[in-house]
């Protein structure tokens, strides 16, 4: 659906919906190099734990490589899971709830990092990043490269970038909302001083 904006530009409003279990299937066999038929019962479990989600899908599947219950085998040479522990795996009812408990297993340092990332919003250029880290001397640019390792951030063209705003919104929820004016004030006067 095409709308005009404020500004006058055009924007486009794209519905994203749940994937089907066949949708699910059709992706797992593409990532996982395996017939659909060897998939299909991975792909059940995961839409029933998911309802077909794609961001919960994607941050289920980093969760069971993780935890090596989804993996290469040599012997088998192909991927291979353990359906029982993965159906037996305790996964919350909604992907925000998931992505906030997963986040309490990363490192403090990138937790640290992460939180302050999240007040400058979605992205932030790597360049305000170092010049914050100096100024705040708290480490964050190794941090948040640990982060784009675990797949929490992405980084490209300059900036680190949160890979969907659920995951901004877990990294920003872990201050206590009476610390965030604290939070901002303390970053934009270290970089205000910078400017100046």
């Amino acid at each position: 659906t095409t709308m005009n904006s404020l500004c006058g530009t055009e924007t486009t409003k794209i519905q994203l919906t749940s994937m089907s279990k066949s949708a699910l299937n059709e992706m797992l066999s593409t990532e996982l190099s395996l017939l659909p038929r060897i998939t299909r019962p991975l792909a059940n479990i995961l839409h029933h734990k998911t309802k077909g989600s794609p961001l919960f899908v994607k941050q289920v599947m980093m969760e069971l490589y993780k935890q090596r219950l989804l993996y290469p085998s040599l012997a088998h040479r192909r991927w291979v899971w353990e359906t029982t522990k993965i159906l037996d795996m305790k996964i919350p009812e909604n992907v925000a709830t998931f992505i906030t408990n997963s986040f309490d297993r990363l490192p403090s340092e990138v937790l640290s990092a992460l939180v302050v990332l999240s007040c400058f919003g979605a992205s932030a250029d790597i360049s305000l990043i170092e010049v914050l880290e100096r100024e705040i001397e708290q480490p964050l640019i190794a941090p948040l490269d640990d982060a784009v390792a675990h797949s929490v951030l992405g980084k490209r063209n300059g900036k680190f970038y949160f890979m969907h705003d659920k995951l901004q919104e877990a990294a920003y929820s872990k201050m206590k909302p009476e610390e965030r004016c604290l939070h901002h004030n303390r970053y934009g006067l270290a970089l205000g001083f910078v400017a100046v």
